[in-house]
This record gives C-alpha cells, structure tokens and sequence, in this order.
C-alpha cells in the first residue's frame, strides 16, 4: 500500500478494482519483526484507513502461530486488536506453515522458533474471534491450512464460533487430518 498514493489507489477503484486483499499477519509488531514483515501494525491500520477513503473493500489475513509459543497470546491478542482498528469486510485465519529454506525456518533449526501446537493454535484462534469487534465481517477459517474449517459474521455469530472452538478443543468436534491439510 505504501508504494500506491491516494490518487492512485482511488484510480484502480475507477478501473473496477472493489476488494482489496491485505495480509497484516498478526498484530503485534515483535513479531512482526520477527518474521520480517517490514510493516507495523500502525502501518496497516493507515494503509485500511487510505484504502476505504479511497471506495476499496478490504479482506484481511492473519496467520495463527507467527507469533510461535514465545508470543502466542500477545500475537492472538494484538491481532484481534489489528482486526477491529482495521474493520474488514472479509476477514480469515490460516494457521502458519514453516516452509524450509526460509528465515523462519532457519530461526526453528537454530531453536529461535517453535510453532504452538494444534491445541495453542486453536486457543489462538478462540482468543482472535472473541476479541476482535470488526463492526461486520465475512470470516473464514477455511483455507487448507487450517485444523478446524469454520464460517460465519462476526459479531453476529461470535458466540456460535467460540463454542465451536470450545468444542473442538474439549475434543467433540475432529480437525482437520495432517494428511488433509493441503501442505
């Protein structure tokens, strides 16, 4: 978004461009950092700002475990703070994958990162979707990467998606087989 002035952003809108996809990742800037993002959370929350002004809807991603278990609750929680100051009109959750020969990769083999667990990656999940407040959101947790597929509006169905993700980490509702993943 920083390399599109505001002219120009409002240009592509005039040339049938309607939705915008942003993929903040998490909201806190340690880790941000960490997996060299090059972008603050002050940052994406301009770049939502200067895309609505400009007429764009905006659908924006955030990833579960980039935060690794150092920072998992402060990612998960930042990142609902991202997705309220945001306000999406589409909103999801892929869980992170650490492919090889990338820099998060080499942070793992050197024992600077560890990926939560499936149970922390739903607890990070239940923590974005209870606290992020988008005034009214399209999500999703459907992408192949994810261990619970799951849909809804937030708020309107906040409460139905947290005991989803209640159930599922009580263990009554199956994720997603590793094989199935897509990955």
């Amino acid at each position: 978004m920083r390399a599109k002035t505001d002219a120009e952003l409002r240009e592509l809108r005039e040339h049938g461009l309607s939705l915008l996809y942003m993929g903040p990742e998490s909201g806190d800037d340690v880790t941000l950092k960490k997996i060299a993002k090059g972008s603050t959370a002050a940052d994406h929350v301009e770049a939502a700002r200067r895309a609505r002004a400009a007429g764009l809807e905006l659908s924006a991603i955030f990833l579960l475990g980039a935060g690794g278990l150092e920072r998992s609750a402060e990612h998960a929680a930042a990142s609902a703070a991202l997705a309220t100051a945001m306000d999406p009109s589409y909103l999801a959750a892929l869980t992170l994958t650490v492919v090889p020969t990338t820099p998060l990769a080499t942070l793992a083999a050197r024992g600077a990162f560890s990926l939560p667990s499936i149970e922390q990656l739903l607890a990070e999940l239940r923590t974005f979707v209870d606290q992020a407040r988008p005034s009214d959101a399209l999500f999703r947790t459907n992408h192949a990467s994810n261990y619970l597929p799951l849909g809804g509006r937030l708020p309107r169905d906040r409460a139905r998606i947290v005991g989803l993700i209640d159930r599922a980490l009580a263990g009554d509702i199956a994720l997603r087989p590793e094989r199935l993943r897509g990955l």
